[in-house]
């Protein structure tokens, strides 16, 4: 049921881009998975832009037995006129932030000194949802490092753990994050929504949206605070994007290139 809820809230984002890579790699999985991814991008062009689930019901419904069930879904797939939707926003009470920019310190700092660490379990239901995520590091105004899971892989307290270590330690810019920098690095968490492709490139806000370019193996990623703190117009930030890809600053305008866009929930640092 686990499984059929990720691929239900995937559909209604109409996030398949995230369908896709999670059916590829196996940590997903769905009867007929490429079909729908198929048949949301046929009637995307069509000019659909809304998923709405109807109706969900499992095996167990029935059987009463709800340890192994079959899952079924029922949805609509419809054109809604007016603006195109943009990218589903995140939030996070004041609390949970805390909780996330607390965990990314213990975790840098446990790192940095070869200690083992190891998240408490939460029973906070937001912290558990998967969400894709990055952690900035930052020493007096410059970055130290920056590492994030692009796809929503686990659960955000364990996320944000993991790629706060990695953002000190492993970042291929920068050498490791010493003991003596700790008590200097400010954190950045930047909680990503489902991504949606991008239609018209009018619809892109700089401040808003982050962008994802992909063409063939290459592949790039530009978090919604980019453009801001780089002082960067749309176009600018659409061949910065191509750039990241390892594209042509034109990318963008090949008809093979695909276009994401998402947003972020960012605190910490600023």
């Amino acid at each position: 049921m686990s499984l059929d809820s990720k691929t239900l809230h995937a559909i209604e984002a109409w996030d398949y881009l995230t369908m896709w890579r999670s059916f590829r790699m196996g940590t997903w999985e769905a009867c007929g998975g490429g079909p729908v991814i198929a048949a949301m991008i046929a009637a995307e062009r069509l000019g659909a832009t809304q998923a709405e689930v109807l109706k969900y019901a499992n095996s167990g419904d029935t059987t009463g037995d709800r340890s192994r069930v079959v899952g079924y879904g029922a949805v609509v797939l419809a054109r809604v006129s007016g603006r195109l939707p943009g990218p589903v926003e995140v939030s996070l009470n004041d609390s949970e932030r805390r909780e996330l920019l607390q965990l990314a310190r213990r975790s840098v700092e446990a790192a940095v000194k070869h200690a083992a660490y190891a998240p408490a379990a939460t029973s906070d239901q937001t912290l558990l949802q998967d969400r894709g995520v990055f952690v900035t590091l930052t020493k007096k105004g410059e970055l130290r490092g920056c590492i994030g899971y692009v796809m929503p892989l686990k659960p955000l307290y364990q996320s944000v753990t993991e790629v706060a270590e990695a953002a000190a330690l492993h970042d291929p810019r920068f050498p490791p994050v010493s003991a003596k920098e700790i008590d200097q690095l400010e954190y950045e968490i930047s909680v990503l929504s489902p991504f949606r492709r991008l239609l018209d490139i009018k619809q892109i806000e700089v401040g808003r949206d982050g962008l994802l370019m992909r063409r063939g193996s290459n592949e790039g990623i530009l978090l919604p605070q980019v453009p801001v703190e780089q002082h960067w117009n749309r176009s600018t930030f659409l061949e910065q994007a191509g750039l990241k890809a390892g594209l042509s600053p034109k990318a963008w305008q090949d008809e093979d290139t695909d276009i994401f866009t998402f947003s972020a929930l960012v605190f910490g640092r600023h």
